[in-house]
């Protein structure tokens, strides 16, 4: 079995690949839509529904190697051809996602939020002042971070189990308030926010590539050692 063989497997899985997501995204889109028909007012109704999709890419992450992996190494899939065959089918999906975001973003600008000033998909922080390309760009590598994290998560928990999920949470909670209660002693927090609003979006999302990168490599060393 190769790196297409672990493609087909997952493509073989149509309800967290295809229909969980087009599911949650169309009835997000739908109960948001119906209720800014119902409140019929003049001004911009926004909407952050859409958020949904971006958590399920994260689960998604998670999901994809507790439900596959045990089944691909039992099936004679290397460990290295399952992480490079189920990388590229994150990166597809990823990429898919932040096309129609951007498709719908367009389609909804274009038609005054559906005819109803309706926000669901564009934001002006989001899509203003941006080409095509780098929406789509920006979108692909939020989704892709989700995923790899996700990911991350997942790889790490078959490694060392629930005992090292505990360590790690312990861990990741110590560290965080150790670095907020120095931010505040510090008081940074000023010219952390200052950055940010100083920052655009994509140019955000560039920063992300980093920790896809880092996510990506550590979740191969992971699932090299990983117990089935």
């Amino acid at each position: 079995m190769n790196i297409q063989s672990v493609i087909s497997i997952h493509r073989a899985d149509k309800w967290i690949w295809l229909y969980i997501p087009s599911l949650i995204l169309s009835s997000s889109f739908l109960f948001t839509l119906i209720v800014s028909l119902l409140i019929n007012n003049d001004e911009k109704f926004y909407s952050g529904s859409v958020t949904s999709i971006f958590v399920y890419v994260f689960v998604l992450g998670i999901l994809v190697v507790t439900q596959s992996f045990p089944f691909a190494v039992g099936m004679s899939v290397t460990r290295r051809d399952y992480f490079f065959g189920t990388a590229l089918m994150g990166l597809a999906a990823s990429f898919i996602l932040g096309t129609l975001m951007c498709i719908f973003a367009f389609l909804e600008n274009m038609s005054n939020g559906w005819g109803n000033r309706f926000h669901f998909f564009h934001f002006p922080y989001l899509n203003d002042g941006t080409s095509f390309l780098e929406k789509l760009l920006m979108y692909v590598i939020l989704f892709a971070f989700l995923f790899f994290l996700g990911f991350l998560i997942s790889s790490y928990a078959r490694r060392f189990g629930g005992k090292g999920m505990l360590l790690l949470s312990l861990a990741v909670l110590l560290i965080s308030s150790v670095v907020v209660l120095l931010f505040h002693h510090f008081h940074v927090w000023a010219d952390i926010f200052r950055w940010f609003s100083s920052q655009t979006a994509v140019g955000l999302s560039y920063w992300l590539l980093p920790f896809i990168l880092i996510s990506m490599v550590i979740s191969f060393l992971l699932l090299r050692k990983a117990s089935i």
